[in-house]
């Protein structure tokens, strides 16, 4: 598949928002957690019926584009994969665009703020497990969060439980243990969600994954979100409740903790 550099204008992603796409880190050595990346792309095109190009010619395409496209690192890459039109036969297309990153080195220390949504996320739609073209909710979302001055909004399910960012993952800290909403709450399976995971159990702190309140949110002693072009963001208020945000490198942290060795892990990744 060679990816396209125009849509038909009878493509389900021009008529439908009917796609799927993955946001990647582009860093000097190349894109981070290309697996990662390409696991999700493909569970989400058998989801939606879409014709996928096999791994290695995904990761070929995406490596003639960067050879094509020199910018100055780091930076998003996009990866969308069209959904065609199947009665007349027009196949499903990759595309590639670039953009700066939109976090800034300031927030990583200060943290940011959440603003609480007033409207739930269906938990039991089929597309919150798929990194859907049909972003409109998302983009609403976040601009609702943005005129109460926040960075980011929070989503509760139709359960009342948390679920997830307009654009991240949600994690908490309490008494040393890491909390997650559970998948089956809304959430995106974000790849620095499971990252993250994963370095918890190596670092041994505890870890649970399940239904939680705003009420426990609150009680939190630590707050943080993630996704691929934020990492690991600190959050300093929620709403009007206000959270202690640690120095970077805090022993004391658990969040700082993680930062650490996520980084390290960063910094081991190569193309």
């Amino acid at each position: 598949m060679i990816p396209s550099k125009s849509i038909s204008a009878l493509d389900r992603l021009a008529l439908f928002g009917f796609g799927i796409f993955e946001t990647l880190l582009v860093q000097e050595t190349g894109p981070l957690f290309l697996d990662l990346h390409w696991d999700r792309m493909c569970q989400g095109a058998k989801l939606l019926n879409l014709k996928l190009p096999k791994k290695d010619e995904w990761i070929e395409s995406l490596r003639e584009f960067l050879r094509q496209t020199p910018d100055s690192t780091p930076y998003a890459l996009r990866v969308t994969l069209s959904g065609g039109s199947p009665t007349i036969n027009l196949p499903s297309q990759l595309f590639f665009n670039v953009r700066p990153l939109p976090y800034f080195s300031e927030q990583y220390h200060t943290g940011i703020n959440l603003h609480l949504l007033p409207n739930p996320r269906n938990e039991h739609s089929p597309l919150v497990s798929v990194k859907s073209t049909n972003y409109i909710e998302n983009i609403l979302a976040k601009e609702d969060a943005s005129k109460f001055g926040a960075d980011e909004g929070i989503w509760l399910n139709s359960q009342g439980y948390l679920a997830e960012g307009t654009m991240s993952n949600l994690f908490f800290i309490n008494r040393g243990k890491l909390f997650t909403p559970s998948l089956s709450s809304g959430c995106l399976p974000g790849t620095r969600r499971q990252l993250i995971l994963e370095l918890a159990h190596k670092l041994d702190i505890p870890v649970e994954e399940g239904f939680y309140t705003i009420s426990d949110l609150l009680s939190a002693a630590e707050i943080f979100m993630t996704n691929a072009l934020m990492g690991i963001m600190p959050v300093r208020s929620v709403d009007h409740a206000a959270f202690d945000v640690s120095s970077p490198g805090s022993e004391n942290s658990v969040m700082r903790r993680l930062e650490i060795s996520f980084k390290e892990l960063i910094a081991s990744e190569t193309l």
